[in-house]
């Protein structure tokens, strides 16, 4: 039987919608795809079909690590784009901490450390090995242990040959202020009164170039990887904290750059309007609910989807990294859910008036089902938790699962009653109503990135985005189905569309096939 065109045309927008992955987390921002078409078993022992990689995209310290979403068989990804220009200025950046090997600590965990450095008696092997971990057992906490234990070995490695940790502060307060030339920072150096050691090291990793940075978002076609549209606007370098994922709706789509969060037309990227970021970025990944865009860059905000003006604005509410998310009790009205550093706020969606906030925050993505809200946090004693909905009042803690892990980035799914976290080195499934543990699986080298649950499988990354692992998503029991690599960035997560998952690479984007081979 022949369908009428225009049922044809809506069976048509109806499928392609359900297989679009077109923000943060997908369709409804929760990590499950809605895309109906089948993912293969298992892997292939020769990895899996790559089907196109785009041009030059920057990443990390040059262009973030947003990730790539899909409306309408077309990809797109938000970057705060870097370049370095020559340049007579000379600046002391990230990429110049980490080439001087400083991590930030206490002063008094500094200050212990350096003396143990210089008074360390004389060893190597396995009787060196052998004290730093008596060191560490004894001076690091558990969570400092997990985060600073590799730095602070690698300090006692390189024994007095390690750059003064007292000099290194200094250098630390100099980022991002740079130098009107190379006279005015070797003058620095002078007044400072480093060492020559310091001294050598600095003029060797301060490049005589600056970064300069534009806004961009780039269209790619979901089939080919073929650029079809780029827009660029002029920004500012903020190196890779700017790692916003762009939203698409209803035909535009809405990303979040350096300085402002630019609306633009989906069909050919011309912008639509343009609204000032609170303190010119970085920014979470923008929400998209009916007429309003809501932000959190520094400060939770919304703005007309129509012309991006200001709607209103929560200082109470601070964040820029865990996205917002729109909360719809069975029970009670919407709330809008800001994540702050140590507290996820909820807030009056018409208004901004914050409603409650509770302990949790960071940087992962809450997710919601019914009456339940579930955050992954570092927040003292927090860890995976669950909260249930109160009228009236803050939700109540349901029950939680705290452990010391080094990052608490990766957001949760529910699935069928059922929470899965794939982050802190750890795969769980837990039961939603009573937090019982179905399963665990240790010592899985997954960390920042967030999971996607697709055709009754879980896909995530692993070994920081290099090898992609696919796992039943059941809450009999852990069955792994297959591992590949990928050679992602982990901090970054993938879309999914029509069985191709979008991969963003270091320098690229890269498409692979998921589905079942003939």
């Amino acid at each position: 039987m022949r369908l009428p065109l225009s049922l044809s045309v809506s069976l048509l927008t109806l499928s392609t919608a359900l297989a679009d992955w077109p923000q943060w987390r997908g369709p409804a921002r929760d990590g499950l795809s809605t895309d109906t078409t089948p993912i293969r078993e298992s892997f292939p022992e020769e990895g899996l079909k790559k089907v196109w990689e785009s041009e030059f995209i920057p990443s990390d310290h040059y262009g973030g690590h947003g990730s790539p979403v899909v409306a309408g068989e077309q990809v797109f990804i938000s970057v705060v784009w870097h370049d370095k220009v020559v340049s007579d200025q000379r600046e002391i950046d990230t990429e110049v901490m980490q080439q001087l090997n400083y991590r930030g600590a206490s002063p008094e965990l500094m200050k212990k450390l350096e003396e143990s450095r210089l008074n360390m008696p004389a060893m190597r092997g396995s009787k060196l090995d052998e004290w730093m971990a008596a060191w560490r057992k004894e001076n690091l906490t558990p969570k400092e242990d997990i985060s600073l234990g590799k730095w602070v070995e690698s300090r006692f490695k390189a024994g007095k040959t390690a750059l003064p940790l007292e000099e290194l502060s200094k250098v630390a307060k100099r980022e991002g202020k740079p130098f009107a030339n190379v006279e005015a920072f070797k003058q620095w150096m002078e007044d400072e009164q480093f060492s020559q050691p310091v001294k050598d090291k600095l003029m060797a990793a301060v490049p005589n170039t600056i970064k300069v940075a534009k806004d961009v978002v780039v269209c790619l076609d979901l089939n080919t990887g073929k650029e079809l549209w780029k827009f660029e606007a002029q920004g500012k370098p903020t190196g890779r904290s700017s790692s916003s994922t762009a939203a698409v709706v209803d035909e535009k789509v809405y990303a979040a750059g350096s300085t402002h969060l630019y609306c633009l037309n989906q069909k050919d990227g011309k912008m639509l309007w343009q609204a000032e970021l609170p303190v010119g970025g970085p920014a979470a990944s923008p929400l998209v609910v009916d007429d309003t865009v809501y932000m959190a860059a520094g400060r939770a905000q919304a703005f007309s989807t129509k012309d991006g003006s200001l709607l209103w604005e929560q200082k109470e509410a601070k964040g820029n990294t865990g996205s917002p998310m729109l909360w719809n009790p069975a029970s009670g009205e919407p709330v809008l859910l800001i994540v702050g550093s140590n507290a996820v706020y909820g807030l009056s969606p018409a208004d901004g008036k914050v409603l409650w906030s509770v302990p949790g925050g960071g940087q992962s993505t809450p997710v919601t089902q019914g009456d339940w809200l579930v955050i992954y946090s570092g927040a003292k004693d927090v860890g995976l938790r669950a909260y249930q909905y109160v009228k009236g009042a803050e939700p109540k803690a349901a029950w939680s699962h705290y452990w010391v892990t080094m990052r608490y980035s990766g957001s949760p799914i529910i699935h069928e009653d059922h929470v899965y976290l794939t982050c802190g080195n750890k795969h769980q499934c837990v039961e939603l109503a009573t937090g019982k543990v179905n399963w665990l699986e240790n010592e899985v080298n997954s960390t920042i990135t967030s999971p996607i649950i697709a055709d009754g499988k879980l896909i995530v990354y692993e070994n920081n985005g290099s090898h992609l692992r696919m796992v039943k998503a059941s809450a009999d029991g852990y069955h792994q189905l297959g591992r590949a690599k990928v050679e992602g960035m982990g901090c970054s997560s993938p879309a999914l569309s029509n069985g191709k998952l979008i991969v963003r690479q270091r320098e690229k984007l890269a498409c692979f096939d998921l589905r079942p081979q003939p």
